[in-house]
This record gives structure tokens, sequence and C-alpha cells, in this order.
């Protein structure tokens, strides 16, 4: 996670730009929280949606509610490293099979499909394109992104010290609602929000003109 820092800062430098609010989604909020804890002179402050907390936290269940077989894919990253990149693979190939077309996402969506923004047919374009650039080539970048969530961070969230605000659905089953609830203890001055008719696929969108209006009063 701490080398996201390092091609943050190089990506700033080469235009410019001085100052910068960061802003991660799921997987992207663990990146974000290490540009706010290792570039204090370029970040402003870090909004952060539905993010992991690191695994093997003192007082956190990783996988609280998730399923079986997803428990047992996180006990094989470290029981069987080799096991659990092939399984990877498969579950990637299945992934874009099933998910590269915004029909596909519709589908995955069921019946939360078409009702609101998050799950509108624009943003199933969007997340379908996403899909096909990040898997068409390989899984070599998905499987990296898994291997820095389960693995030492590389910064230590306690020594923030610019502005965090956090949004965790309580209804979110992909990532448990309790990564939030441990960040938002262990972030110094975080401000959380556990809003209760929230999910995964909700959250950012329902939150994102606050986090904008948020992050635009810091510049």
């Amino acid at each position: 996670m701490s080398d996201a820092a390092t091609d943050v800062g190089c990506i700033a430098e080469a235009p410019g730009i001085e100052r910068l609010g960061v802003w991660g989604f799921s997987g992207g909020g663990s990146y974000a929280l290490a540009c706010a804890a290792l570039l204090p002179d370029l970040v402003t402050g870090a909004a952060v949606f539905a993010s992991f907390a690191p695994y093997g936290s003192p007082g956190l269940d990783f996988c609280e509610g998730w399923p079986r077989e997803s428990r047992r894919e996180v006990d094989l990253f470290f029981t069987d490293p080799s096991a659990a990149r092939d399984h990877w693979r498969k579950d990637a190939e299945q992934y874009l099979a099933a998910c590269a077309t915004p029909d596909g996402w519709m589908a995955h969506w069921g019946d939360a499909a078409g009702g609101d923004e998050a799950h509108s047919r624009e943003l199933a374009s969007h997340l379908a394109a996403v899909t096909r650039d990040s898997l068409e080539g390989g899984d070599d970048g998905y499987w990296d992104d898994w291997a820095a969530v389960l693995t030492p961070w590389g910064f230590d969230l306690t020594t923030i010290r610019l502005p965090v605000r956090l949004w965790h659905g309580s209804g979110d089953t992909a990532v448990p609602v309790a990564h939030g609830r441990w960040l938002a203890a262990n972030i110094p001055d975080a401000v959380a929000h556990f809003p209760e008719l929230e999910d995964h696929t909700t959250i950012e969108d329902s939150n994102r003109k606050a986090a904008y209006s948020w992050l635009s009063e810091l510049a």
C-alpha cells in the first residue's frame, strides 16, 4: 500500500500539482489512507468509502459476515499461496465473463438494477469498461491489490494527522462494516458515518456530493 503513495507523489510532481485531496472506495480506500499517512505536504484530506482495515488488526474479524468460501479464500492465501493464486485466477476469469458487459452488471445487481443512480445502466457501462480494462490483459494487477490488502501495508494509520472522513454502510456485505468502525477508532480525529440503509453498492454514490464539498473546503 505504501508504494502507491510514492506513485501518487511522482504523478503530482510531473505537472506541478502542489496540493490535492485523495479519494478511495472499497479496495482503493487503503491507498487513499496511505497517501494521507505518507504525503502530508501534498495531501489536504482523504475521503474514504467502504475501505478495508489492515488484516490481523487487534479486535477485527476481517471476514465478519462473509460466507465460508470467502473465509477459506483468505485462509488459503496464508496456508497455500500457490493454490490461492490458482483459485484467484479462476475467480477472475469468471468475474470477467460475467461482468464485462453492462448487461452482466445489471444481472449481477438483480432486483436493484435500474432502481437508482448507483445501479443505473450508465454506471453498469462504466463498470463493464473498468472490468475489461483491468482483466482482459490478465489478473496480475487484480491479484496484487488483494495481496496488498492482506499483507502489511507499510505505514501506521495512527500517524495520520490530516483530516479523514469515512463512509461505510451498515448493510455492507462485501467489506464488513467492522472494518470502517475499526478505522474510525484508530485513525486520529477521523469523522465517520455509518448509514444504516446503505451498502457496498450505494455508499459512494449516496455521499459523493458531501465528500466533494468537504474536500473542496480543504483546498
